[in-house]
C-alpha cells in the first residue's frame, strides 16, 4: 500500500481504539458468573492455587482440587467448604500422566463435567543452571509443560 493510505489508516484504527477503551473505562463489560461451574484448580493446596480457590469459592462454584501435598489440599478444601460451597480434595502428581487419566476420571464420576480449568500447579528449583540436577530439570519439565497436555 501507499504509506499515506498506511498512515490514514493507522490513524483512525488508533483513534477507535482510545475511543473504545475510554468508553470501556467508565462503562465496564459485564462479568460472567461463574456460580455452579465445576472448576478444577491444579496445585491449589498453597500459594496462588490456594488464593484462586477461595476467589472462586466466593462465586460460589463448585471445586475440584488437585494438589501432591495431601493434608494442605484438605485444608484448603476445608476452608473452602466454610464458604459454603463444595469442595472436592484430590491428591494427584501432575507430573504423572496415568495419574493425572485416572484423577480426571474418577473426577467425571464422582463430580461431573469440569467447566472451568485453572493449571497452576508448577514446580521450580533454585539455583544456576549447573547445579540443577537431571531429575529436577525432568520434573519441572513434566509438571510445567507436559502436564498441560495431558
Amino acid at each position: 500500500m501507499h504509506p499515506i493510505l498506511d498512515f490514514l489508516w493507522f490513524a483512525v484504527f488508533a483513534t477507535y481504539c482510545y475511543f473504545e477503551a475510554l468508553v470501556k473505562c467508565f462503562i465496564p463489560v459485564k462479568r460472567k458468573s461463574v456460580a455452579g461451574e465445576i472448576v478444577l484448580i491444579t496445585g491449589a493446596a498453597s500459594g496462588i492455587g490456594r488464593l484462586i480457590a477461595f476467589e472462586f469459592a466466593k462465586q460460589r462454584s463448585r471445586l475440584v482440587l488437585w494438589d501432591i501435598d495431601k493434608s494442605g489440599i484438605e485444608e484448603t478444601a476445608e476452608d473452602c467448604r466454610k464458604l459454603g460451597v463444595e469442595a472436592y480434595p484430590y491428591v494427584v502428581d501432575c507430573s504423572l500422566k496415568e495419574e493425572i487419566y485416572s484423577a480426571a476420571e474418577k473426577v467425571k464420576k464422582d463430580v461431573g463435567d469440569v467447566t472451568i480449568l485453572v493449571n497452576n500447579a508448577g514446580v521450580a528449583a533454585t539455583g544456576d543452571l549447573l547445579s540443577i540436577q537431571d531429575k529436577q530439570i525432568q520434573k519441572i519439565y513434566d509438571v510445567n509443560i507436559l502436564a498441560h497436555f495431558w
